[in-house]
């Protein structure tokens, strides 16, 4: 349907105001934007700095996700619970959670830490 038939037995000059309207709106979309877009920071949007969190954790300011744990790496430790084929062993009296290459290992057999990886550490009974 075109405009010619939607506005057929109109007057023009209700048209006109609804171009008038239609052109306005416009814009007042463009002004908005725009001015929502200059204000604030260069990072953010300027109605959006109170939403976003502009900090970051930094490892040289003491935050880490992971701590490193290769140090343990050919210790021998003891298990403190079942390994199945998770769970807790202790080296030099430091509880370290662990998994196994897969088999089962009983609390307080004696196993070897073969692999570090992150924040996982594979151990392997003795």
């Amino acid at each position: 349907m075109s405009e010619v038939q939607i506005f057929l037995g109109t007057s023009s000059a209700v048209v006109l105001i609804t171009y008038c309207a239609m052109t306005a709106i416009a814009l007042l979309g463009i002004f908005v934007v725009l001015y929502l877009r200059n204000t604030g920071s260069k990072k953010n949007a300027g109605m959006l700095d109170e939403l976003v969190l502009d900090e970051r954790q930094e490892n040289r300011d003491g935050y880490t996700s992971v701590t490193d744990k290769s140090r343990f790496l050919g210790a021998i430790g003891v298990c403190v619970t079942d390994l199945r084929p998770a769970g807790t062993i202790t080296v030099d009296g430091e509880p370290l959670d662990v998994v196994t290459e897969g088999n089962f290992v009983k609390q307080g057999d004696k196993v070897k830490v073969i692999n570090v990886d992150g924040s996982r550490v594979l151990v392997r009974q003795i």
